[in-house]
């Protein structure tokens, strides 16, 4: 199968889940869906993987795109009936320690940001549980150049004023325009490898790069009606 309809078969499978339910995806899998008890620490990333297994996505543990072939990456994302984000959406993890020698054309964040397949989960109202959203939108996206500015802009801020200089814990919620930092440990032990103001290593907090819901709901917002 060539790229082109590699291409062609993943877009219409994921635009046939529109409308389709994940308690209704999983049950077809053979998997349960979290009791409502169970808590957002047990019910955490399982709608995403519940849309990976449907679209073919194989964990392999390695970095890169979701589908490899393709370097497209897959982002679900809650929306609300006007498809508007609910929460930010996770790029990839910060290693503090790389990252205050990259440029936004190495970054791992760039290539995660190349081409992505985002799909919108509904959350209604009233749900009872994950298995209650429900595909409501399917969005092909690569930046815009004007995106793509706004992106490397963020990018570059964080690294020249904070990580080049070891100040990544005075990174607060309130900066980046498209991208933000923010935490991605379990807890405030949870702490990697990185660098103070004076150069020496130091542990810092785990963090990650997300992308803000307003960004991600000018892209919905440009699908096809």
């Amino acid at each position: 199968m060539s790229d082109d309809e590699e291409l062609s078969a993943l877009l219409a499978h994921a635009r046939a889940l529109v409308g389709v339910e994940l308690a209704d995806l999983a049950d077809q899998m053979g998997l349960p869906v979290p009791p409502v008890a169970a808590g957002p620490e047990r019910t955490k990333g399982w709608s995403g993987q519940i849309i990976e297994r449907e679209l073919g996505v194989e964990t392999t543990g390695l970095a890169g795109p979701d589908f490899a072939k393709l370097g497209i990456e897959l982002k679900t994302v809650p929306v609300d009936g006007s498809l508007r984000p609910r929460e930010s959406t996770a790029v990839c993890q910060i290693d503090p320690v790389v990252i205050a020698g990259e440029s936004w054309e190495t970054s791992t964040a760039r290539e995660k940001l190349r081409r992505v397949l985002f799909v919108a989960l509904e959350v209604p109202a009233e749900a009872r549980s994950v298995g209650e959203r429900r595909v409501a939108a399917v969005r092909l996206w690569s930046p815009s150049q004007e995106q793509e500015r706004t992106l490397r802009t963020d990018f570059e801020l964080f690294v020249r004023e904070y990580f080049r200089r070891g100040r990544s814990e005075a990174i607060t919620g309130h900066l980046g325009v498209a991208l933000q930092v923010r935490p991605k440990g379990k807890n405030a032990a949870d702490r990697r490898p990185g660098y103070d103001e004076f150069g020496a290593m130091t542990q810092v907090g785990k963090c990650g790069f997300y992308l803000r819901p307003a960004f991600v709901a000018s892209i919905l917002a440009g699908l096809p009606s």
